[in-house]
């Protein structure tokens, strides 16, 4: 069974499989690379709502039809195209809705991984329940926004740092450095590495598991650094680094430590807000 939507042909496509999961391919029409554009968010929902409908429906599983790109990002033409902080504020509101659903999806969601997962892309698959990586040293997963000015704005900001702690995830997101996937599996952000030719099949078997968001026990110092005190100095101390490599030239670093700080300090739900708003402006 196949579904799509719209007058213009959808990125995504849902298969289901005589195993009773269901596969999104996530393929932008026209394109070499999938990168996310504003409409794909209405695509999106529109196929989580079709998945819901299938009787029997076990599992679901989101992967490229790209040769080596999960999704290479959000298309920097949308961003460009944004005149006003209120619309880049709702961009990153509406992705932030969009991956809230795919998080809190009543069947276990794994993400299927193989080629670039950055920025907007791998903000996808932390929403996801569980996320496999193919061992190609083609597969790079990172959020790159600072390199652009910009901050992580569809959840990014609040999912990391619970995935990879926050020390990790700081450096992640203020380097914009990408881990290949013995890194990724290393240090938490994908639960599972395997060849290229077994990646559907293994993230199928483990979206249909008893627990596909088994991941590895959770390391004393994430824990650490959850401790007000602790935290407070790691803050700090990363405030005063990036202030002294930028001389205070790159806001995008400020912020996204302050959005971080918040959803520490005020939880999630507060997090997402104030990325939001930080992303708009």
């Amino acid at each position: 069974m196949m579904t799509q939507h719209d007058e213009t042909p959808s990125a995504f496509r849902l298969t289901v499989r005589p195993d009773h999961t269901g596969v999104i391919t996530i393929d932008v029409p026209g394109e070499k690379v999938n990168t996310l554009k504003a409409e794909f968010a209405a695509q999106f929902e529109a196929v989580l709502r079709d998945a819901r409908q299938i009787p029997g429906l076990r599992a679901m599983v989101i992967i490229s039809g790209k040769p080596d790109t999960f999704i290479a990002g959000a298309d920097i033409h949308m961003i460009a195209g944004c005149t006003e902080a209120a619309q880049a504020q709702a961009l990153s509101e509406s992705g932030q809705r969009l991956f809230n659903l795919i998080e809190n999806y009543p069947l276990p969601v794994v993400a299927a991984i193989h080629g670039s997962c950055l920025g907007g892309g791998l903000e996808l698959a932390m929403a996801c329940h569980s996320r496999v990586v193919t061992d190609s040293d083609k597969t790079r997963l990172g959020l790159p926004e600072v390199q652009l000015g910009l901050l992580p704005g569809s959840g990014g900001t609040q999912r990391l740092p619970a995935l990879v702690g926050l020390v990790a995830a700081l450096d992640m997101m203020l380097t914009g450095r990408q881990l290949r996937a013995k890194q990724a599996v290393k240090m938490r952000l994908a639960d599972d590495i395997v060849p290229p030719d077994i990646l559907l099949e293994t993230a199928v078997a483990r979206a249909l598991s008893a627990n596909p968001a088994q991941r590895a026990p959770v390391p004393f110092r994430h824990k650490a650094e959850k401790m007000k005190g602790l935290r407070d100095i790691i803050f700090r101390m990363i405030r005063k680094q990036v202030r002294r490599r930028s001389g205070g030239h790159y806001p995008a670093a400020g912020q996204i430590i302050d959005v971080v700080q918040c959803g520490f300090e005020k939880g999630r739900e507060a997090g997402f807000k104030a990325e939001a708003a930080a992303f708009g402006k």
